[in-house]
């Protein structure tokens, strides 16, 4: 049986996020707060290591703004969602404010 591109895992996932099917709480508090900061934090601190060993050619930075794309998916995904308030909004927006500066 072949798997047609709507069943495949890494797709529903940002289809359902992108589509309002996850609740606010979870796209807020899970995969924002939680993962996406883990991961954010974890890429920034082996960026920092590279820019301390002197690599060239700013590989490093590159490095620190691979899950920029990931993080406006999720901003924008919650901005989308009707039932958010305004107070979740701007903390998300703070959220992407200071990932991107750190």
């Amino acid at each position: 049986m072949a798997t047609s591109a709507l069943t495949v895992p890494a797709f529903s996932f940002f289809q359902r996020r992108w589509n309002g099917k996850v609740s606010r709480h979870r796209l807020f508090w899970w995969d924002t707060l939680a993962v996406a900061t883990l991961l954010n934090a974890t890429l920034g601190i082996v960026s920092l290591i590279l820019l301390a060993r002197g690599l060239e050619g700013g590989a490093w930075l590159l490095l620190h703004l691979l899950l920029l794309p990931y993080n406006l998916f999720l901003v924008a995904a919650l901005w989308r969602k009707e039932d958010v308030g305004t107070p979740m909004r701007f903390a998300v927006l703070l959220w992407l404010a200071l990932t991107v500066a750190i």
